[in-house]
This record gives C-alpha cells, sequence and structure tokens, in this order.
C-alpha cells in the first residue's frame, strides 16, 4: 500500500492530469495506482472525479480558462491547474469553494509562489461570473455543441461527414455521458436469469435486451461473482458482437485480436467449452491480462498464441472468424476521455484502415466456404467501418454480407459500434 495524507487528493491529482496533458500518459493506469493507496474512499473518490472530469471536459475548460489568461503566456501547469479548479467549482457543487480556492492556491504556490495571487483572481472571477465565463451563445451552432461537450471539431466534422449532422450532435453531446456498469453473466458457470434473481437487490440489477448482459447500479467488479468468473466486466455492445458471430459447438474458430479478451471468452461460452479456438494477441504485455481471464471464467478450449494475426496460415480452416480490429476508438470516448485530447491525424488513421485490410485479407484466406466471419470495431468512422467493408467485398466477391449494424453510443447508452456478420459462399 502506498501511504499518502489525505489532504494531499488535489494535489495527487494536479500530478496525474501533468503526466496526462504533458505526456500523453493514460489516466486508467495512473488511476489504477490510486486506487491501491492507503486512503479512504472519499478521497479515493475525488481524485479519479476531478481526474476524470478534467481530461472528459478540457475543450470546455480550456476556453473558459481563455477569458481568465492569456494561454501563450501562461505556464502550461498552471493552466492544468485552472482546469481542474474551474472543473470543481463548476461540477462538483457539493464542495465548499472556499476549499477548491484555498487549496488550488496553495498547488499555484508549489508551482512558483508568484502564480498563487494569478490563481486566487481567476477562480474568484469563476465564483463570481460563472454563467457568463460557459456562455458561448455567441457562436455557431455546430461550434457551440462542441465547445459545452468538450468535442473535438475534427471528430465533429468527420462524423458529420459520415453519418449526417443529426448524428454528429448527438454523438457529441453523449460523449459526456457516465457509462453504465455493465457485465456478462458467465453461464459456464451459472444462467443470466438466476444471477438476476439471487443479485438484484444486493447490486440493483437492471436486465437489458442485449442476452446475458445485466447492469448494476452498484461496483461490482470485486465482488465475489466477479472473482470466481461467474460475471466479467463488459459493455453491451462489446458482448452483441460475440452473440452476433453465435459460432457453432464442436467447431474451429479463431479470434485474430484478443485482448483483453471478453470477446474470447464469450466464445468460449457461447461454445459451451467445445470445439477449438485459435486466439491471438500481438502484444505481449496483454497476454497475461486475457490469461487470466480465461482462467477465472472456466474457459478450456481456447489455445492463446501471442504473434501477427496478418501472418496465420491455415487455409480454409476455420468454421467461423471474429476479427474485432484495431481502431480508433472513436466509439468509446465515455470511457477513455483521452481520445478527445488527441489531436485526430489522418496519417494515423489511414494507418489503422490498411492494417484492417491486411486482417480482413487474412481471414478470408484462412475461413472455409460456408464459414462466417464477423468484422467489427469500436468507432465511429466510414472508413474504418462500411466503406472498409464495401472494399472488401467488392474485392472477394463470394463474400456476403448477412448483418451489418452501426451503434453510435447514445441508443442506449453503450459504446459505439460497428458490427457486421458474412458468409463466404
Amino acid at each position: 500500500m502506498i501511504l499518502v495524507e489525505t489532504n494531499n487528493s488535489r494535489k495527487i491529482a494536479f500530478e496525474i492530469l501533468k503526466k496526462v496533458f504533458k505526456n500523453k500518459s493514460f489516466s486508467n493506469i495512473l488511476l489504477n495506482d490510486v486506487s491501491k493507496m492507503q486512503i479512504t474512499e472519499k478521497f479515493k473518490n475525488l481524485i479519479f472525479a476531478i481526474v476524470h472530469g478534467t481530461i472528459t471536459n478540457q475543450i470546455l475548460l480550456d476556453q473558459v480558462s481563455r477569458k481568465l489568461i492569456d494561454v501563450k503566456k501562461t505556464n502550461i501547469n498552471v493552466q492544468i491547474l485552472l482546469w481542474m479548479s474551474i472543473y470543481q467549482i463548476r461540477f462538483l457543487k457539493t464542495i465548499p469553494q472556499y476549499a477548491i480556492v484555498n487549496e488550488s492556491v496553495i498547488i499555484a504556490k508549489s508551482i512558483n509562489h508568484k502564480f498563487s495571487g494569478l490563481m486566487n483572481a481567476c477562480l474568484k472571477k469563476v465564483i463570481n461570473s460563472e454563467e457568463e465565463l460557459f456562455d458561448f451563445s455567441m457562436f455557431d451552432e455546430e461550434r457551440r455543441i462542441c465547445i459545452e461537450n468538450s468535442f473535438p471539431k475534427s471528430l465533429f466534422n468527420l462524423i458529420k461527414k459520415g453519418y449526417g449532422i443529426g448524428i454528429a450532435k448527438k454523438v457529441a453531446i453523449d460523449s459526456n455521458e457516465k457509462p453504465v456498469i455493465s457485465f456478462r453473466v458467465n453461464t459456464l458457470k451459472t444462467n443470466a436469469e438466476d444471477f438476476y434473481i439471487n443479485n438484484q437487490e444486493t447490486y440493483e440489477l437492471e436486465k437489458t435486451t442485449i442476452k446475458d448482459c445485466l447492469i448494476s447500479k452498484k461496483a461490482i467488479v470485486k465482488s465475489p461473482s466477479y472473482v470466481n468468473g461467474e460475471i466479467t466486466i463488459q459493455d453491451p455492445a462489446s458482448i452483441l458482437v460475440s452473440n452476433v458471430l453465435n459460432p457453432s459447438k464442436d467447431t474451429n474458430v479463431l479470434d485474430m485480436c484478443s485482448a483483453p479478451g471478453g470477446k474470447l471468452t464469450h466464445l468460449s461460452m457461447l461454445m459451451e467449452n467445445t470445439g477449438h479456438i485459435t486466439a491471438y494477441e500481438i502484444s505481449e504485455n496483454k497476454i497475461k491480462l486475457i490469461k487470466e481471464n480465461i482462467e477465472r471464467l472456466g474457459c478450456t478450449n481456447i489455445d492463446l498464441k501471442c504473434g501477427d494475426a496478418t501472418l496465420i496460415n491455415q487455409k480454409e480452416f476455420f468454421d467461423h472468424i471474429l476479427l474485432d480490429a484495431p481502431c480508433s476508438g472513436f466509439g468509446v470516448l465515455k470511457r477513455k476521455p483521452e481520445i478527445k485530447i488527441n489531436n485526430i491525424e489522418v496519417n494515423s488513421i489511414k494507418a489503422i484502415v490498411d492494417i484492417q485490410e491486411k486482417l480482413l485479407d487474412t481471414a478470408y484466406f484462412n475461413l472455409k466456404t460456408n464459414g462466417t466471419i464477423v468484422y467489427s470495431t469500436c468507432t465511429i468512422n466510414p472508413d474504418e467501418n462500411q466503406n472498409q467493408i464495401k472494399k472488401f467485398i467488392s474485392k472477394y466477391k463470394n463474400i456476403e454480407i448477412v448483418e451489418e449494424n452501426q451503434l453510435f453510443g447514445y441508443e442506449m447508452n453503450t459504446d459505439g459500434f460497428y458490427i457486421c456478420k458474412m458468409m463466404k459462399k
């Protein structure tokens, strides 16, 4: 356990945010360290709230701060501190404003004593003129929606071009929604109805329209049911992917990109541990996590390999193939808000599209005649989704689309996902 003083919560949040904004570190990894600290849940929750909230709302917070300071002349650490302080004043209304100001001034002084007066003056102005500072009605509707929802204009334009302005607006607004706690009941060890009946009151469970998927209003990840493998945390849209593939029992199945193992173990569950699943993952660092999930959930028909799935050479061997392809991740903004603050580079997306195409070619080569494949991504980008599949079926004339669905995430407060099931005739 890491020992910290409880009154250092904002200082810890500030240090994490510096690493995120300056070094492009991932907040989920840094916050995992916080979960191991020997402090009360109250202070852990405050750190989580400040870090996640500041990242999620950074574009908005930056626009407000620009009304208070000259960003070209202001130290970046002071800007980050100002963002997290404005976030607390605007969104964490149960915290006394004087406490936010006092602790922010102390942190500012630790950066450089000359910044304490600036921080005090800025935050007093936020408190006294909050509604005026957060008013962006002077901008056109699209820019206002992007600022108010901290949504990158470049991504808004990409979605608008691909799916229309109505969907772009809904996605932008939805990006700030708090994701639900959803999980898949592992039918290798129990069944969804029994689990619901036995745990409904404890975790305030809700049913969904997705098979074997339930929603909890309370944290469930450290519960005995999770530890013993009766359930696993998984988004409803992610659960839908393996349900759509629906592999038959006693067949040969290929999962080309397996991490972190949610869809892979779901395939094993659907097959009732029969047949054989060959699972590939290119990242050595992720193999351990996949193995842990396989063992916890009691999956015994999986052969996990660390390797490049584009090099798989088992011509027309597999009855079913899942290609949950690497993608830009624009569908998981609610869970990974860093995507909002990282510049969207056209060249990097093109590189991803090229990898997806190579993986699809490999899938075709290894799929049996009359076999089925599901291609899925957790993004909202036609070039990685619909356009990618159009190119694929024009290249291989005996590939037929069975089912195609683009989920944007706002429909049922899920992740955004593209799912396309195809058959090789």
